[in-house]
């Protein structure tokens, strides 16, 4: 009796040990899987009848942002869409400045479902989980500075600062922009006349500065505006000339991944110059701007370009085009790289019409 008692025991000891076992290899290859993966909070089947499995990151301009686990993140049209079931609380903000506060999100026929209300047709989405100025409320500040210096001693002496200014604050309403330059370049001269003797002589000398309102009318891709344009340049003998003037603008592209902003208008140019006769005239302002993101947002592409086309006189016209290439480093710190090439028809005489220049800036973004 008391052998069978202790194989009896043996064995249930010898189960209960494999059972461990098991359990604890089970544990050790699916826990740390089903911990890094997850499961899937939205299930999307488009029209099409494809199925994509993940979590919804971001609703806005008619689209939904979704992050899956094969995919990445992928962009999904709400109209593409047959049905989305997610089980992730989320707040909508509708086009007529409705906010719904939802516990999961049900879109179902192109209609988001509400308990106890109407479907919200996909059209009158304007985007999820706003922010407080997304919603009417406040502004939002952005902007970024940017330096270059080079200190530069030896068989040359170079001192060189170039900074770089562009702030917007923007609201449901209305945009402020404001951009500013600023190069000062100085080179110490040695002069050999019985004796060595040494001179600072300023090689550059230039600012510019730029204000920008915006107002928005009832489509917010289409605005009206006004700006303001300084600047000055010693070596091409300008003392100061701004521009001012209104214009029409529309947001062709406002997505996150690629922004383009196209304005036109009248503006009204007077120039002092150092030296030549200063002279005024009206032209034709054309502004384009836009910015895209690529490699996940690691690259951010961009374009700047001012043309005010002189009325009287063609030839005298003003171009300036500024492109470069943006990427992160750390702790809101970014590189570029930074090519621009302006051209001034009305360059008083002597003095050349053309300039181009290369620059790598380092800056802070927020």
């Amino acid at each position: 009796m008391g052998c069978k008692l202790n194989v009896r025991i043996h064995r249930l000891l010898l189960v209960g040990l494999c059972s461990c076992l098991l359990s604890g290899f089970g544990h050790a290859v699916s826990d740390p899987f089903a911990q890094e993966t997850g499961a899937p909070s939205a299930r999307i089947v488009l029209h099409d009848d494809s199925v994509i499995f993940g979590d919804v990151i971001d609703i806005a301009n008619g689209n939904v942002k979704v992050a899956t686990f094969w995919m990445g993140e992928v962009t999904i049209p709400l109209a593409s869409i047959a049905t989305l079931e997610s089980e992730q609380e989320i707040e909508i903000l509708t086009t007529d400045d409705r906010r719904f506060s939802l516990s999961h999100l049900q879109l179902v026929d192109g209609e988001v479902l509400i308990e106890g209300e109407d479907g919200i047709p996909v059209e009158q989405v304007s985007l999820s989980d706003p922010e407080a100025w997304e919603a009417g409320q406040g502004y939002h500040m952005t902007g970024r500075a940017s330096t270059a210096i080079d200190y530069n001693r030896g068989n040359t002496d170079t001192d060189e600062i170039n900074a770089d200014l562009e702030m917007f604050l923007e609201s449901r309403r209305d945009r402020f922009t404001l951009r500013g330059d600023l190069e000062d370049t100085s080179s110490n001269i040695t002069n050999e006349n019985g004796e060595t003797s040494r001179t600072n002589q300023t090689t550059a000398d230039n600012w510019q500065l730029t204000g920008k309102y915006d107002y928005f009318l009832a489509d917010p891709r289409n605005y009206l505006g006004v700006n303001l344009g300084l600047n000055s340049d010693e070596f091409a003998d300008i003392s100061q000339r701004y521009y001012v003037g209104p214009y029409y603008g529309r947001k062709l592209f406002s997505r996150d991944d690629l922004k383009l902003d196209a304005e036109l208008g009248i503006s009204y140019v007077d120039t002092d110059f150092i030296v030549a006769e200063d002279n005024d005239y009206f032209g034709a302002n054309i502004n384009i701007t836009g910015e895209t993101t690529f490699l996940d947002g690691s690259l951010t592409l961009y374009l700047r370009h001012v043309t005010i086309m002189n009325l009287s006189s063609m030839n005298k016209s003003i171009y300036r085009t500024t492109a470069g290439l943006r990427f992160p480093l750390l702790l809101g710190f970014e590189a570029a790289a930074e090519v621009s090439a302006d051209y001034d028809g009305g360059a008083a005489e002597g003095k050349k019409n053309h300039d181009e220049t290369l620059k790598f800036r380092v800056g802070y973004k927020w």
